[in-house]
């Protein structure tokens, strides 16, 4: 049974539809690495706090979020204080030869206190000429465990994003890509296991440093939306979990996710939540055109438009202002129109870029959009058009008219 939890990673029974997924990637461990794909607000922290919080074999995992990092020593001083918080795994940091044991002991009797702070940042300058040798050693020792030990690579692209867009640190990226690929090959190594997640794509931060081969050992596993299926009953659920419960009929759950069109549990949880503060502050009788009206007036209204900003600014974050430009005017225009082709794309592409538009470009822009799951491409009819009706009804709500993109 689940609860209703807008936004925040579900654990325990709240984490709902995706046991089948989360076996095949702790069975994917097994014998490989693991890059787990999917866009933001999919629930990969979800799935990873699962495998952490209910082992489905004799693993240890180090969970890393790596969002903010930008040099390699960072990464290593990082994992040296998730291994410190693991009773098990510590134990082995005391065979390091580079960590001293009055730096070891003060990490395994501090590691949750304030003084630990002035203690990572020292390890960090230690690290910093020296981080690859060091690193390996690291890895080495814990190889010698007597379980497999994973490391999640929480925001792993966004780091190298980071780095590759510093003129500090881009080399490092590079160097660091290579380096860790050299680490899963090492035969000495072959009981560490990797999985990589983010929010950003991985595949558009490593062709733009040339290193897209650096992850070619990694198994991609799709985290998809729910079924139809998986959805009515997630639905149902909430529904029940409700207080007080709420009789949300079949009519009004088809209405639900024929409104939303592709279902993600995101977006399920959103409008679900909308329809049940409105619920309970009317005391209407829940119908399919009530449905309608709270998805009209509320999840596509101000009232939630923070749910789906990142959607329209995430672009210039990721690409120069004419490209940014450009992504956005094809959205709309997709909002607006519904499908277009491949060349009607570039040619909206060609018009805000100018003469400087590459056909590359346009083509890596494209890719993204498809993987960030703005849009996806029907082969059938050899058109894009939006992944999901919501984000498309959001997209035409807010800027289908705007004259400034």
């Amino acid at each position: 049974m689940a609860s209703n939890q807008v936004g925040n990673p579900v654990v325990g029974k709240d984490f709902y539809g995706r046991e089948a997924f989360v076996n095949l990637v702790a069975e994917k461990f097994k014998t490989g690495h693991v890059l787990l794909a999917a866009p933001r607000r999919f629930g990969k922290t979800s799935v990873m706090f699962n495998l952490m919080d209910k082992p489905r074999w004799n693993y240890r995992i180090v969970h890393a979020d790596l969002e903010h990092f930008t040099e390699p020593s960072e990464l290593i001083t990082h994992l040296i204080e998730q291994i410190a918080r693991n009773d098990v795994l510590v134990k082995l940091l005391k065979g390091l030869t580079w960590l001293p044991q009055q730096l070891w002991g003060f990490l395994k009797r501090h590691i949750d206190e304030v003084g630990l702070v002035g203690v990572k940042i020292k390890l960090k300058e230690q690290l910093r000429s020296c981080w690859q040798e060091r690193g390996e050693e690291l890895f080495r020792t814990l190889a010698q465990s007597p379980e497999t030990i994973i490391f999640f690579l929480d925001e792993f692209p966004m780091m190298i994003d980071r780095m590759a867009r510093s003129s500090t640190h881009r080399e490092d990226a590079s160097t660091l890509l290579r380096w860790l690929r050299a680490l899963r090959q090492n035969p000495e190594t072959t009981k560490v296991r990797f999985l990589i997640a983010g929010s950003i794509g991985i595949d558009r931060v490593l062709n733009q440093l040339g290193e897209i081969k650096s992850i070619n050992d990694f198994e991609t596993l799709q985290l998809e939306p729910f079924s139809p299926k998986i959805a009515s009953a997630f639905l149902a659920d909430l529904a029940r979990e409700h207080q007080p419960p709420l009789a949300l009929s079949s009519p009004c759950k088809r209405k639900m996710l024929t409104l939303i069109g592709t279902p993600v549990p995101y977006f399920l949880q959103i409008l679900f939540a909308e329809i049940a503060k409105t619920f309970v502050q009317e005391g209407e009788k829940l119908t399919p055109a009530y449905v309608e009206r709270i998805y009209r007036d509320k999840v596509l209204g101000s009232h939630c438009k923070t749910y789906f900003d990142y959607y329209y600014s995430r672009l210039s974050d990721y690409y120069d202002p004419d490209t940014t430009k450009a992504a956005r005017r094809i959205l709309r225009e997709l909002a607006v129109e519904g499908r277009l082709t491949r060349d009607a794309c570039w040619q909206f592409f060609k018009t805000i870029v100018g003469n400087q538009a590459d056909l590359e470009d346009f083509n890596r822009v494209m890719t993204d959009l498809e993987n960030d799951f703005y849009l996806r491409f029907a082969a059938d009819a050899r058109q894009y058009q939006f992944s999901c009706s919501l984000l498309r009804d959001w997209w035409l709500r807010h800027y289908g008219m705007s004259s400034g993109d």
